[in-house]
């Protein structure tokens, strides 16, 4: 019988890490394989493709099944994800260290160099599964543990009778036939009354993986998580609060959008961004619903998430983290002939990734954190400093546009309008030097600023109208964050009657 020859480097999240590679020999025949890393060898491994989307793609995703009397690093099963819908590399690493620094029940990643039959494969996270050595390594008893990830999509959290819980909730860890637990769970879940749901909730779950899985869903902007992608462990070492939510699924996260004007999964594809989807968006879900439904329940998340944004998910913190990865893999990512899109695409989603964190903080803090006031796409921000970024952000949370300034002399405030972007220094007579960022909205084919016959982005540039007519401004444009940055502005291109657009050249 023919086996797969694997190989692996694994690589930690700092970046004087040495990226691990692991090689592994494959065919579609059969699924034995040995796996080699660090100079051992595994025999009688099995693989397998993982996932849905992606074996329709290039470059597909692995789950590697070691021997029961030798296992990998404490592991049983891993798993190693493509990334390949992700040109950044960074979205589910900077998403599983997220729900680390919340203290959740999560996987843990890290990245790895992937070989097959002596074929390279590019870059791979490296992904926990979750089963009982996941349970194990986290000091948690082995017990029921349900994977609401089934091909269904339908774990909303509603009674149903067991043999479509079986279906919706397939065991990891225990009978397979055995439910009753999850059935009394939810039948406490939807029947209790709403006086005393806060009291059940309290009672019956982990308060703090309900309250982190949903703080970590609203800022990462994953609302494919409450029919799908998440698992439910009954923990019988405890006397209370026993369900407790480990998250799983976080590729498509942190801005992307999917396109549902193209058939699956090629709707996976699109290079469509947004960062302004409200809290706890996506599918019904019954914990959800009710929570948000009670005002106690809802003011103690919002103040969970308020308290992450200022700690855990703050610009400085995050740019760190960036660095680091981006330190770690850009070799490898230039190396990864499997990878969708160009080095440049790379480097261009590594800073939408970067605008997300600024973007979703400032759209959370100025709809969901605190009420909003002012009047939409008209913002006045008080510029007595140079060298910060002021964020003019709009009464619904949109970023207008960022303004770093240098030079300064006389200058009080600046106001920022849209639809064309007009600046107004205050007062007029007022001095500077800048640097302008503004930001075009590009959410899927069906949602575009720019229209439809605008086929490649990069070939849109900044032009400034003024008493000469559109004057083409020296600018770059990132076509997945769907920005336009202008490295210099001065006071006169600010003058009354002036503005900038974005055009194709003609």
């Amino acid at each position: 019988m023919k086996k797969l020859l694997l190989s692996i480097v694994l690589a930690h999240a700092t970046a004087s890490a040495q990226i691990p590679e692991f090689k592994i020999a494959f065919s579609n025949e059969v699924l034995p394989a040995t796996f080699e890393h660090a100079g051992k060898v595994w025999k009688d491994v099995q693989i397998r493709f993982k996932g849905r989307s992606n074996r329709y793609f290039p470059k597909k995703s692995y789950r590697i099944k070691f021997p029961a009397k030798h296992h990998f690093n404490g592991v049983h099963q891993l798993n190693l994800h493509s990334m390949y819908t992700d040109k950044s590399f960074l979205r589910e690493k900077l998403s599983w260290d997220f729900f680390a620094d919340l203290g959740m029940l999560a996987p843990r990643a890290s990245y790895a160099r992937l070989t097959i039959n002596g074929a390279y494969q590019g870059l791979y996270a490296v992904v926990d599964r979750v089963d009982k050595n996941f349970l194990a390594l986290h000091g948690k008893t082995s017990a029921s543990l349900y994977n609401a990830g089934g091909f269904y999509s339908l774990a909303d959290l509603t009674v149903q009778p067991k043999e479509l819980l079986k279906l919706y909730y397939p065991k990891e860890i225990g009978e397979e036939d055995d439910y009753p637990d999850l059935l009394s769970m939810l039948d406490s879940l939807n029947k209790t009354p709403d006086s005393l749901f806060a009291v059940m909730l309290g009672r019956l779950f982990d308060i703090n993986s309900v309250y982190n899985w949903f703080a970590g869903n609203i800022i990462l902007s994953s609302g494919d998580s409450y029919t799908k992608n998440y698992y439910l462990y009954h923990d019988p070492s405890r006397r209370s609060q026993q369900w407790v939510i480990i998250p799983w699924d976080y590729d498509e996260s942190m801005g992307l959008t999917g396109d549902m004007a193209v058939p699956y999964p090629g709707s996976l594809l699109n290079d469509g961004f947004d960062y302004r989807f409200p809290p706890l968006a996506g599918p019904s879900n019954v914990l959800r619903d009710r929570l948000w439904k009670n005002p106690a329940l809802r003011e103690a998340l919002r103040r969970r998430v308020d308290t992450i944004l200022r700690t855990v998910f703050t610009e400085e913190r995050m740019d760190a983290r960036i660095d680091s990865l981006v330190a770690l893999i850009h070799t490898d990512v230039a190396a990864d002939s499997q990878k969708w899109g160009t080095y440049q695409d790379f480097l261009d989603n590594v800073q939408t990734v970067r605008y997300y964190v600024t973007a979703r903080r400032n759209f959370l803090l100025a709809t969901y954190i605190n009420p909003p006031s002012g009047i939409n796409n008209n913002v006045t921000v008080k510029t007595t400093k140079s060298g910060v970024a002021y964020h003019f952000v709009g009464l619904d949370g949109s970023q207008i546009a960022t303004l770093w300034l240098s030079h300064i002399r006389g200058l009080d405030s600046v106001r920022i309008e849209r639809r064309w972007l007009r600046i107004t220094p205050i007062p007029a007579a007022a001095k500077f030097t800048g640097k302008l960022e503004w930001m075009y909205h590009d959410a899927s084919s069906m949602d575009r600023e720019v229209g439809k016959a605008v086929k490649d982005e990069r070939s849109l540039r900044c032009f400034w109208h003024g008493t000469g007519g559109w004057i083409p401004v020296a600018s770059h444009i990132n076509p997945f964050a769907n920005l336009v940055t202008v490295e210099s502005i001065t006071e006169k291109q600010c003058a009354e009657g002036t503005y900038f657009g974005l055009f194709l050249p003609q």
